[in-house]
């Protein structure tokens, strides 16, 4: 939960982020989930990433895939453009990569 939590502040106060980069988070090594779909929704809405960039997750189907989707769905309505995929070949072809 803390690591959740500190990770947009991370960005934020690191001089070298941009927040237009495009992202790839790979998850498919996460097999459990410990936080709550409440923790979700409150990080989803603290973005730091410029509305419209493209990001995508890589998870694999289960629990980690729907949370990585409840995020992305929460995150729209701040105008973030975030997919799920189940494999980096997919997810690396929608970043243009």
């Amino acid at each position: 939960e803390k690591d959740l939590l500190e990770h947009n502040e991370k960005l934020r106060s690191d001089p070298n982020f941009d927040p237009g980069f495009r992202q790839l988070a790979d998850m498919s090594e996460v097999s459990e989930i410990h936080v709550s779909s409440n923790l979700i929704k409150r990080t989803a809405q603290d973005q730091c990433f410029t509305p419209g960039v493209r990001r995508a997750f890589i998870a694999k189907p289960g629990a980690v895939f729907g949370m990585a989707r409840m995020y992305a769905l929460h995150a729209e309505s701040l105008g973030q453009v975030i997919e799920v995929f189940r494999d980096r070949g997919s997810a690396e072809a929608w970043l243009g990569l």
